[in-house]
């Protein structure tokens, strides 16, 4: 077997790991990827003290997947072998609120694989992935910049936290907070990534973007006018309503087929915080949410039409809240019980940029 998932309910980090590596006795992982509720302390420490072979990644998480069921204060693992990845190469980039050059990173990474040209000759090999600790709210530089360093599709997610501990990502024995973890992969048979938003357009109106904070992630105005009295107007409601309407009727920049869903968070002084930053000039149309079960079902079975080896879903925490609102926790969780698969409620995702509202899956073949 290629891939192995496993979910884990540990007394602390250090028995959650006794019990992954009793679980995985028989198995050479060349890469562990674990989701761990924020209640755990030091959880890649351990993992890799009880995996010392193993490249090992990670990141907090409000509330964790694997397989068909829906967790919450566990550990949720995907270990993969050198049937699946032959191999796997891992970076750290801290302080990224700092806004730091990536070229070199990538440089570093290339290198590893034996340069552009190998990467180029075998593209349809390659992926990589990209783990936030998301206090730090630099993603939509960082995945730009990222995008200029280098051709090779990065897709991931943002820390999230449960009731206790602290946003944190994590590579090796080390935890780390205001950074990013890179990990690039070369598959063996390849892999396939899909994204399902389960938006919709509401209003073909096109609004403009024409004050925005991007760094502090605040939008003023559309159209060169108050962005909250815009929203209202668009949705039909009172001014005084409209923060009902955030997580229901969310912004989307569109780009053909493809929506890239962003989302207010809370009125703050004349203008309204978002969780992904949207820049001036940009052009958005405001959307409606679907019904999340079945727009996964028809995403799923358009592109996995193979059995693959594992999936790894980044789904937004707002999704997981809303199919917990709606009791769709069961048929959810059932899509992805097809497959070894593993996944975490994110503060975020990253596909072309940071995004949010969103499932983003890297499927390994």
């Amino acid at each position: 077997m290629a891939i192995k998932t496993l979910s884990i309910k540990g007394t602390d980090s250090r028995d959650a790991a006794h019990q992954a590596h009793q679980a995985l006795a028989d198995f050479q992982p060349k890469l562990l990827l674990f989701f761990a509720s924020s209640g755990y302390e030091a959880p890649g420490a351990a993992l890799k003290e009880a995996f010392p072979d193993s490249e090992v990644i990670g990141a907090t998480s409000h509330s964790e997947y694997c397989d068909s069921r829906y967790l919450d204060h566990s550990i949720s693992v995907m270990a993969m072998d050198a049937d699946s990845v032959s191999d796997v190469c891992v970076r750290v980039v801290e302080n990224i609120a700092e806004e730091p050059d990536l070229r070199a990173t990538l440089d570093e990474m290339k290198s590893y694989y034996g340069g552009e040209e190998e990467l180029l000759s075998h593209y349809e090999r390659y992926v990589g992935i990209v783990l936030f600790e998301s206090s730090a709210k630099a993603e939509e530089i960082f995945m730009d910049r990222l995008g200029t360093a280098t051709d090779i599709l990065f897709v991931g997610g943002s820390s999230s936290v449960a009731d206790s501990g602290i946003s944190q990502v994590y590579a090796g024995s080390k935890s780390y907070t205001g950074a990013a973890v890179l990990a690039m992969l070369k598959t063996v048979n390849g892999y396939d990534v899909l994204k399902t938003q389960s938006a919709h357009i509401l209003s073909e109106r096109k609004l403009l973007v024409t004050k925005s904070d991007l760094r502090n992630r605040i939008l003023y105005e559309f159209d060169g006018r108050p962005c909250g009295e815009v929203y209202a107007e668009v949705l039909g409601v009172p001014l005084e309503k409209i923060q009902d309407h955030f997580v229901s009727n969310p912004l989307g920049v569109v780009a053909g087929d493809e929506i890239f869903v962003r989302t207010f968070d809370q009125i703050k002084d004349d203008g309204i915080t978002l969780h992904c930053g949207l820049p001036e000039g940009t052009e958005i149309n405001i959307l409606e949410i679907g019904n999340i079960v079945d727009d996964t079902k028809k995403a799923l079975d358009a592109s996995i039409t193979y059995q693959p080896a594992g999936v790894i879903n980044f789904n937004c925490l707002y999704r997981t809240l809303e199919i917990l609102n709606e009791d769709q926790v069961e048929p959810y969780c059932t899509l992805f019980g097809r497959y070894p698969s593993i996944g975490f409620s994110t503060g975020g995702e990253a596909f072309l940029g940071h995004i949010n509202e969103t499932s983003t899956i890297l499927v390994i073949k």
